[in-house]
């Protein structure tokens, strides 16, 4: 039977790409939701990283507690891998995991030369309970609590939730306490909601999901976005012919009867400007039901079997699907001949260029070379991002171990990027000392607390650091640990 490995991270920032995990928590329940096994694990931040200060915040994190940790990332990473590889035939859980969690998970595994893909091979799966409970509420709303924000608007945060149905975490934000609170809101709602638990596991296996939609050919898609339930009876209109985890299907609620009939041109005009068109993205856990789901509602239930049907027949004309299936290819032709002109940073290449075979086989053999050993094995990478990797690896944990040269033009590096006055896809130093300027003028504003002057009184002396440090191009190696923390706060 299946085991449920529930887990949580808590991150230095919100890109998967070039933040870092900094607690990592995992529970492993069996089939009948008893504990076997559990990991809590936090790692330092790695210098090369600036932390957002409202991420800390969020966590409760002060500098002194991220650099002043005993274990490194590399170190958290290893462990992790070597505590989950052994697992197969079961669900990874998170909550909001499927966006967050899991593009960490991956990107941390990918960079440390590590196999990515944990969470669907080996006959495992992912289960992600934001969808769990945003579906139950769509179609159930008594099934749990939900508070209203100050704006009106319903909110679906862990946090809230566990507020709102009684079982608040005194630990909230912490990466085990949320994986506990994760699974009292999955038990709470699988008590009465077994059907669509169901649905919702079914849900998590693309090759299943994509044969339950041919099957049926009409469905219920849900969706929440903007705040709001989204809920659409579609019919299944085609696999995309260049993305082959992704359905088309068209919205049953619009006109069909001048649609099929447009020539190409028109016809793309209509695919950009309306939402008459549904993506399914099968690798994503997309909430789709039976179609009685949507029938029962506005305004599908004012339509009739026979206009239904009707439509649905319209919708198989041959030419109709045809000049579909090339405006599909020419928007992804398009796409990429745009991302092929973008000039990428090494960890935005995860899925975007492929491994050299045999550098795929010498990865993990790096691993097993002493700290002193290591970049002279990592010169035989042809990829010059593993190269990048394995150097940064070095660099974080014991740069002294560098030859001077390398560790020089990597640095180098790290300064051109966090040190830039452009804004970019990661946090730099001037973005984070202009995060915390906005966060001591709204505590100024009002009363926040000690705990919070604390933290940004730390912050801005971590990164008056990190300014000076890196802009020094004759900087020695430094260790960023319990006694660079003893120095920077007298602690």
């Amino acid at each position: 039977m299946n085991n449920f490995i529930v887990y949580d991270f808590e991150t230095s920032g919100r890109s998967s790409r070039f933040d870092q995990i900094l607690q990592a928590g995992i529970i492993i329940y069996d089939q009948n939701l008893k504990v076997l096994n559990k990991l809590n694990l936090k790692s330092r931040i790695n210098p090369d990283i600036v932390p957002s200060i409202n991420a800390l915040r969020v966590n409760k994190l002060k500098i002194s507690d991220i650099l002043s940790e005993k274990m490194s990332c590399y170190e958290m990473t290893m462990q992790m891998h070597s505590f989950l590889s052994k697992f197969q035939d079961s669900f990874f859980v998170g909550f909001n995991s499927i966006n967050f969690d899991e593009e960490f998970f991956r990107q941390t595994l990918w960079e440390h030369f590590i196999f990515p893909y944990l969470t669907n091979t080996k006959g495992n799966s992912r289960l992600d309970v934001l969808n769990f409970v945003t579906l139950v509420h769509a179609f159930r709303k008594n099934a749990l609590n939900v508070e209203v924000n100050d704006e009106g608007k319903i909110t679906f945060k862990l946090e809230s939730l566990a507020k709102a149905n009684c079982f608040e975490s005194n630990n909230a934000h912490e990466a085990i306490a949320d994986v506990e609170t994760t699974m009292k809101l999955l038990e709470l709602l699988l008590k009465n909601n077994y059907d669509l638990f169901k649905v919702f596991i079914n849900n998590s296996y693309p090759v299943k999901l994509e044969n339950k939609i041919i099957d049926q050919n009409i469905f219920t898609m849900h969706n929440y976005i903007f705040n709001k339930h989204r809920v659409y009876l579609v019919k299944n209109l085609l696999k995309h012919p260049v993305y082959k985890n992704q359905m088309i299907g068209f919205d049953l609620k619009y006109d069909t009867s001048e649609i099929v009939n447009y020539g190409i041109d028109e016809l793309e005009e209509i695919y950009r400007s309306k939402s008459f068109f549904r993506k399914i993205k099968l690798n994503k856990q997309p909430s789709i039901l039976d179609k009685s789901y949507a029938r029962n509602l506005s305004p599908y239930n004012e339509l009739t079997d026979h206009e239904i049907n009707l439509k649905c027949e319209q919708l198989q004309k041959k030419e109709f699907l045809t000049n579909l299936n090339k405006i599909l290819e020419k928007e992804s032709s398009n796409y990429s001949e745009n991302q092929s002109q973008e000039i990428k940073l090494e960890e935005e290449t995860i899925y975007s260029q492929k491994l050299n075979f045999n550098d795929s086989r010498i990865m993990n053999r790096f691993h097993n070379e002493e700290w002193d050993r290591k970049w002279s094995f990592a010169e035989k990478f042809k990829d010059q991002r593993l190269r990048f990797f394995a150097a940064r690896h070095i660099y974080r944990n014991y740069p002294e171990e560098l030859p001077r040269k390398i560790f020089k033009l990597l640095h180098k590096k790290i300064s051109e990027r966090i040190c830039s006055l452009e804004k970019k896809k990661f946090i730099t130093i001037p973005a984070a000392m202009e995060e915390a300027d906005s966060l001591s003028l709204k505590m100024e504003e009002n009363d926040l607390g000690n705990d919070l002057k604390e933290q940004i009184d730390q912050y801005n002396i971590y990164i008056n650091f990190l300014n000076d440090y890196y802009n020094n191009s004759n900087a020695n190696p430094i260790q960023f640990d319990k006694n660079l923390s003893k120095k920077l706060f007298a602690n």
